[in-house]
């Protein structure tokens, strides 16, 4: 667990690596795309108009009881309208809502000022306020926004004016309206009281009203009649419950009468009939049960292969059918039974209501007379205390409608801003700065994304399938104007020191050094590749078979009218076009006139002489060649050398050129050695880094030879400092050669 979670964390790290080295690579437009957001935020920021915001925080408060009771009820109208969940919410709409704009509007006269309607008036104050209840509270605060900071203020008083006018406005309404319709009831409760109480006096006067059966709030009932009530209440229980089952056991009776076998076996069972002991027998249940259990057994079988006409399968079909006959029969007799139940529980019923019948008489003749002085006395006492309330509410309601009324209390009053709400410059600059951070680094990511390019040494070894020999680091001159032991020189004895231990398996000693395009540093690689193989003692030729733009003469400073066109469309002799450079062991067969058709050329039988005098006379020969997708000379000069090297940059191909380019050396019979990655940026990735650690190494020695150098030039008379410039010369003209070369049009070919 604890290495998995090592290995994860390992992951994690490479892969925010991955996107470290995408800014690394991709900064530039990272930044351009940073510098025109926060550019173009600054300039929209600057271009708004200001806005001030005038804000006012205040309780709406809830409706007091200014009506005891409603008409016909006990609740108030208006605590009923604010008892529900949403009041407060509904409340905090009302004060954005266009009838309360619309008063705003006119409170302040916009509709005549404006020239506008005062729907469309509303319907801009509508877009520049904003409620804002504060939670758990009955707190609002009011926020409106304007160009003006005065229009602002006198708008924010007037949302909270015109709600508390509109509110009272409606509480008065309906409490006004509410007195109006209790007195009307009070009066027709007067009526009805004295009717009442005639009945009572009427019954008092018969002398049938007894003092003992009566209960002091009016609302008990007669001693005498309970054992009756409570029997009669058991016999309508009885009824009740017989009539209900009497009721389903019809419907269940009537629906099995129309059924048969499998849709009789449903019915009980969804019904639930099969499982109930009251309707079903102890045989019935045990037949199902084995019914169920036979049917998934055979299931069973035939999931695991059986057959139908296996042995196994016809038995098991043949108790299952077996049981299923006995089963329906069964039903059928369960079905019978509970119609003969259904009509036992019927003569019970008609007997249990002949006794309810009975039993109601009795006590309807036993209680009728006292009832009814009972009933006359209830209806007075009630109506009673309905009309003494009602009087009462009316005669409070009445003064607490001279009670002032609070519907609002203001916390905050709204003052003119000095400060502008909108824009806000720094919010704006600082959110601006993120998003160009997070877009330059989506743009990064997206240019990573469609660069089909390889871009890295893992990328050329996997996707290409051949080894990385060299690594070449960016800014590389030629060796032969610098010093031996620099750091350039030690990444090329790198790559020699490959070519020395690969050259054995390919059994090379001609090799040409290859480029998928121009401009990818072929030529300076092989003529600094050559170099350090000429300095290691090995006897070196450069061959410039690039007969359509050569340019290795140019690099060493040779000057010659013959080469190796000459070579190959005459009879003159190797040595005589062979030039040895100022560089001991190597020398140079520089390109020649350049021929009408150099592929021609190349594949003429003395290119085949030339190879095999070469490799007599020379330890390692390198041949420098047009790229390989531009021209065919390239192929046939692959197919006749020992082996091949691919120079390519990194960034620069499509990989579908650079396999393009394999396939080509490939088909034509070439061997692909192993790939030369040319002008790295070794200090910007880090995957090279491990690349630069011979830079430190020959430091030291750099710094000491540079203060010795200082020293030397101090001590140089004027004729040799005069001297010195001609080679200097010479030395920049060739180095400025091999650091243009991949600035050079790329179309040429």
């Amino acid at each position: 667990m604890a290495e998995n979670g090592q290995i994860r964390q390992t992951e994690a790290i490479l892969h925010a690596q991955d996107y470290l080295q995408i800014l690394k690579n991709r900064w530039k437009e990272a930044l351009l795309v940073f510098f025109l957001v926060f550019l173009s935020c600054a300039i929209i920021t600057k271009m708004m108009t200001p806005r001030y915001t005038s804000t006012m925080r205040f309780e709406i408060k809830m409706p007091r009881d200014l009506i005891n009771l409603a008409v016909g009820g006990d609740i108030n109208p208006i605590q009923a309208e604010a008892s529900g969940y949403d009041y407060m919410t509904t409340q905090f709409q009302l004060l954005v809502s266009e009838q309360n704009l619309i008063a705003v509007a006119n409170k302040l006269d916009l509709p005549n000022e404006l020239g506008m309607t005062e729907q469309a008036v509303a319907a801009q104050i509508a877009q520049v306020i904003k409620v804002e209840p504060v939670l758990g509270t009955n707190l609002v605060d009011v926020f409106v926004t304007d160009s003006d900071p005065r229009v602002a203020q006198r708008m924010c008083e007037a949302v909270a004016q015109c709600y508390k006018e509109v509110r009272e406005e409606k509480e008065l309404l309906l409490i006004n309206e509410a007195i109006s319709k209790r007195h009307e009831v009070l009066r027709s409760r007067q009526d009805e009281l004295e009717r009442k109480a005639d009945v009572v006096r009427q019954y008092i006067r018969s002398g049938k009203y007894l003092q003992g059966i009566w209960s002091q709030d009016g609302r008990g009932q007669l001693a005498s009649t309970a054992a009756e009530e409570q029997a009669l209440n058991q016999l309508n229980s009885s009824k009740l419950t017989l009539e209900s089952e009497i009721s389903q056991m019809t419907v269940h009776v009537a629906q099995l009468q129309t059924l048969k076998d499998e849709e009789l076996l449903s019915y009980v069972t969804r019904t639930g009939l099969l499982s109930a002991e009251s309707y079903s027998s102890a045989r019935v249940r045990e037949l199902n049960e084995a019914y169920r259990e036979e049917e998934e057994l055979r299931n069973q079988k035939l999931i695991a292969g059986y057959g139908e006409n296996h042995p196994i399968m016809k038995s098991l079909a043949e108790q299952h059918k077996s049981t299923q006959t006995q089963l329906f029969a069964e039903l059928v007799g369960m079905r019978d039974a509970m119609q003969d139940q259904l009509e036992v529980k019927k003569a019970e019923l008609v007997e249990l209501e002949n006794r309810f019948r009975q039993a109601r008489g009795r006590l309807r003749e036993k209680t009728l007379e006292d009832q009814k002085v009972m009933v006359a006395l209830q209806e007075y006492s009630a109506e009673k205390a309905r009309y003494d309330k009602l009087e009462n509410d009316y005669i409070v309601d009445r003064m607490r409608l001279m009670a002032p009324r609070q519907t609002i209390e203001i916390y905050s009053t709204p003052v003119a801003a000095s400060v502008p709400s909108s824009p806000k410059y720094k919010l704006n600059l600082i959110i601006g700065a993120v998003v160009g951070i997070i877009l330059g680094f989506v743009v990064a990511v997206i240019f990573n994304y469609f660069d089909t390019s390889v871009k890295s040494l893992e990328e050329a070894e996997r996707h290409l399938g051949l080894p990385v020999l060299g690594v070449i680091p960016q800014d590389v001159g030629l060796l032969s104007l610098n010093e031996g032991n620099s750091p350039d020189a030690e990444a090329y004895r790198i790559l020699r020191t490959n070519v020395e231990l690969k050259k054995s398996l390919f059994k090379a000693r001609t090799f040409a050094v290859v480029s998928a395009n121009a401009g990818e540093g072929k030529t300076t690689t092989l003529a600094n590749l050559a170099y350090v193989f000429a300095t290691a003692g090995y006897s070196t030729l450069m061959v410039d078979a690039d007969l359509r733009r050569p340019r290795l003469d140019r690099y060493s400073e040779i000057e010659t009218d013959v080469g190796l066109s000459n070579y190959l469309t005459s009879d003159i002799p190797l040595k005589d076009v062979v030039v040895k450079t100022n560089t001991p062991n190597l020398y140079l067969l520089p390109a020649g006139p350049l021929p009408n058709d150099p592929s021609g050329v190349l594949g003429s039988f003395r290119m085949e002489q030339l190879l095999s005098e070469v490799v007599k006379r020379f330890d390692i020969v390198f041949f420098d060649s047009p790229p390989v997708l531009g021209v065919s000379d390239s192929s046939l000069l692959v197919s006749k050398v020992d082996a091949t090297l691919l120079v390519l940059q990194p960034r620069k191909m499509p990989l579908k050129a650079l396999l393009r380019t394999k396939s080509i050396i490939q088909n034509v019979g070439g061997q692909a050695m192993g790939l030369v990655m040319n002008n790295v940026d070794i200090s910007a990735d880090t995957q090279y880094q491990y690349y630069t650690t011979y830079y430190s190494y020959y430091s030291s020695d750099a710094s000491r030879k540079k203060a010795a150098e200082k020293v030397n030039e101090k001590s140089l008379n004027e004729e040799g400092a005069v001297a010195a410039v001609v080679p200097a010369k010479s030395a920049a003209k060739a180095s400025k050669l091999a650091h243009v070369e991949s600035e050079e049009g790329s179309d040429i070919y």
